[in-house]
């Protein structure tokens, strides 16, 4: 199996840690990175861009992806990671070479949070062959915009990234972490912990942008990607994670690699949640600012149990099929029935 793989291919992000699970899976891939024409010219020139998802940097993206796809035509498909900006005539184009054609992204077009560029790839989910998605609540809104096959990617690991420190546990010298984006109610629910006097590293873009969070006890640091990320897991002896209402989500991206990490996870409770971490055992969970604070004086003070409850929710996640190469093969199955049996005996293979 061939395929060429389409997206933001800057190697912090999830999008390259799926091209490489791609990889390890024995899939041939021809990556192509969308990144440079996504962020070609100045501050102004990328944010109408990506309002509009229109200008001559997105025409010639669409021009070189076709030419691509069609240079290498050993790859009969063509995986797109979050195509905001493909063109129908390209999709058509590609189609009509043969190619089957896969979208995926971890967001969801239909409950978005203001957010640009949706329009367009809203009219093309029909054209493409296999549309994939990480949530269930997601297949009914992409089959009502006349998605055909839709196939499940339960938000993943990356098992090469989110790993456990050698020798474990880790020095923990942060009480409690979150790193992510200032959504929904996260500002005011973060706010009211530290007023409970929980000590807090918030770690994140546009926080700033909040004042109320700036209070004593609060340590607000640059967002970070990639190394700086997973040693800021590591380094807490507890870490956050919310949901993104909007999206429907019903379990956090974060909370499969905080556990993944072998960290203590504190999560929003949840059904996705419990249903991927047994409650008090494998993670904690909390369904109100009090709740988040009475757990998180409890864990401080018991190093034992604390660091207990990490080791029992990385044993979980991996075993569990948590890691980005388990779900791969179900995608593959929708149009490719020999591969997508082969790679689920290699899935675990390359996870151990």
């Amino acid at each position: 199996m061939e395929i060429v793989y389409v997206g933001d291919l800057c190697e912090t992000g999830s999008c390259f840690h799926r091209l490489q699970a791609f990889r390890r899976l024995g899939v041939r891939v021809r990556a192509f990175d969308v990144g440079p024409y996504m962020r070609a010219g100045g501050p102004l020139l990328r944010r109408l861009r990506d309002r509009l998802m229109a200008g001559p940097a997105i025409a010639r993206l669409n021009r070189d992806v076709v030419r691509a796809c069609l240079e290498t035509p050993a790859a009969g498909r063509v995986w797109f990671d979050k195509p905001l900006w493909v063109r129908p005539w390209a999709l058509d184009r590609l189609r009509q070479a043969g190619r089957r054609l896969y979208s995926f992204t971890l967001d969801n077009p239909f409950h978005v949070m203001n957010e640009p560029g949706w329009h367009v790839f809203r009219r093309t989910i029909r054209q493409f062959d296999v549309n994939v998605v990480p949530r269930d609540s997601s297949i009914a809104d992409y089959r009502a915009a006349g998605a055909g096959t839709v196939a499940l990617f339960p938000v993943p690991f990356d098992p090469f990234f989110n790993h456990p420190v050698v020798p474990w546990p880790p020095p923990r010298s942060v009480d409690v972490s979150y790193v992510g984006s200032p959504y929904e109610e996260r500002p005011a629910f973060l706010a009211a912990l530290a007023d409970r006097g929980i000590a807090l590293r918030i770690g994140g873009a546009r926080w700033g942008r909040h004042p109320r969070i700036r209070r004593p006890g609060v340590a607000l640091v640059p967002a970070m990607y990639g190394e700086a990320y997973r040693r800021a897991i590591w380094d807490a002896r507890i870490n956050l994670a919310f949901l993104t209402r909007s999206h429907h989500d019903p379990c956090a991206h974060k909370s499969m690699e905080i556990t993944a990490s072998g960290s203590f996870l504190l999560a929003v409770r949840s059904d996705g949640h419990r249903a991927a971490f047994e409650e008090g055992r494998e993670a904690e969970f909390f369904g109100s600012v009090d709740e988040a604070a009475d757990k998180i004086r409890f864990y401080l003070k018991d190093d034992a149990a604390r660091e207990r409850v990490a080791l029992a929710g990385c044993r979980r996640a991996w075993p569990a099929g948590y890691a980005n190469a388990e779900p791969i093969p179900a995608a593959s199955r929708a149009t490719d029935p020999e591969s997508g049996a082969a790679r689920p005996r290699r899935a675990p293979a390359v996870t151990a």
